[in-house]
């Protein structure tokens, strides 16, 4: 029965008599760009739900924010996680990957025009090491060659090679 209720409102429409144009304002607009554009949105991959309060404290004290970070829940267990500056945004952009309780926290850049609903994470950027490689390849360009056939390179750790 239930089933056949949502098949029967799939195909529901407005009439031309019920159809109103609705007119928006955009008082307030510009501060609510503003604050979006210090956000990023994030994801658990997981399929269960998680303790929010125990999220919220946990990443607050990671990212080292504090108070200033606001989480809010936006739907399809998807967060949008405001941030006072660029710079503590970019810090938990370029310091990831991120989990909680072992489960990996997908992020992406706020954008215009993403909704709860069309919002994807489709990557997850994470730190390889490899072991066993021969003295003359530990270098930046073998890294690159090996992190380039199994995705995008982001950077290598040139400490490791260069260092005492």
């Amino acid at each position: 029965m239930e089933q056949d209720l949502i098949e029967g409102l799939k195909y529901m429409q407005l009439t031309k008599k019920e159809e109103v144009l609705i007119s928006v304002s955009g008082e307030g607009r510009s501060e609510l760009l503003e604050e979006c554009a210090l956000s990023l949105m994030g994801r658990l991959l997981t399929d269960r739900k998680q303790n929010q309060r125990a999220l919220k404290n946990t990443l607050r004290l990671a990212w080292k924010v504090g108070p200033d970070l606001r989480i809010v829940e936006v739907g399809n267990d998807i967060y949008q996680f405001k941030f006072s500056n660029e710079h503590q945004l970019k810090w938990v952009e370029s310091n990831g990957p991120w989990n909680f309780e072992n489960n990996l926290l997908l992020l992406q850049r706020w954008k215009r025009g993403l909704t709860a609903n069309n919002i994807i994470f489709t990557h997850s950027p994470f730190w390889l090491q490899v072991w066993g490689l021969p003295f003359d390849m530990m270098s930046e360009k073998t890294g690159r060659d090996i992190r380039n056939s199994i995705g995008k390179f982001v950077m290598a750790d040139s400490r490791s090679w260069s260092s005492d």
